[in-house]
Formats: C-alpha cells, sequence, structure tokens
C-alpha cells in the first residue's frame, strides 16, 4: 500500500514540514499589518519602541518610513548593538520576509519584544521619505 501512495505520503510530510517551520519562525514574535504600524507610529507614545527597516541602504534610499533606522539584515549580526534591548522593536522589509528573519536573529540574541510587519512595504500606504 506505501507503494502505492509514496507521493501522496511525501508531499503531506513536506507540507507540513513547511507549515511547522513557518509556526518555528513566527513563535514569540508579534505579528502586525502595515495599518497597524501606521496607527503605531500616530500614537504619540513611541519612547520605548524601536523602529527599524532591514532592507539593503539602496531600498532604503528609495522610499522609506519616517522615524525607521536603517540597519540591513545583511549587517544585522554585526551592528544589532545599536538596538536596544529594553524596547519594543519593530522591523519591517519590503515584504514582510526579512524582518521576519531579523526577528529571529534578534530572538536569539536576546531580544524579547519583537514585533514583524506583515506584508512589509509592499502594503504600506502612508508616506515615505526619499
Amino acid at each position: 500500500m506505501f507503494k502505492k501512495y509514496w507521493h501522496i505520503i511525501i508531499s503531506a510530510i513536506i507540507l507540513l514540514s513547511i507549515v511547522g517551520y513557518q509556526f518555528y519562525l513566527k513563535s514569540g514574535i508579534e505579528q502586525i499589518n502595515t495599518a497597524e504600524l501606521a496607527e503605531m507610529l500616530n500614537n504619540h507614545d513611541t519612547d520605548n519602541i524601536f523602529f527599524l527597516d532591514v532592507r539593503e541602504v539602496n531600498e532604503y534610499n528609495e522610499g522609506h518610513i519616517e522615524g525607521m533606522l536603517n540597519i540591513p539584515l545583511s549587517v544585522l549580526d554585526t551592528e544589532y548593538n545599536e538596538i536596544p534591548k529594553d524596547n519594543t522593536v519593530v522591523i519591517i522589509c519590503r515584504s514582510g520576509n526579512r524582518s521576519l528573519q531579523a526577528a529571529n536573529i534578534l530572538k536569539d540574541l536576546g531580544y524579547s519584544k519583537l514585533i514583524n510587519v506583515t506584508g512589509g512595504m509592499l502594503n504600506w500606504n502612508g508616506n515615505v521619505i526619499k
């Protein structure tokens, strides 16, 4: 019977592995959308929030959200000391993938208050600085 359905069983295992891996990546990391980010930025009580854009410098320079500090994902493992550990860290990138990777790097470095912006700059409808 296994020989007859091996392709279905293997496909199911792969699918479950992918779903499980995505769940693992998001564990301990809050997810918000760009509308929630806009609300957060409009709230004037942002003293304990660090806004981080992990896109590459050229992407950041093409247009970024006011108040976001740029530390590209490619150098985050050496430049993370600029990010205060006691602050909530809100992370954005182009689509939400690199920001989730950055959040996991920071989680491994001992940061605990992490927020990933799903959809990233592709879904941002607010003003950008060029």
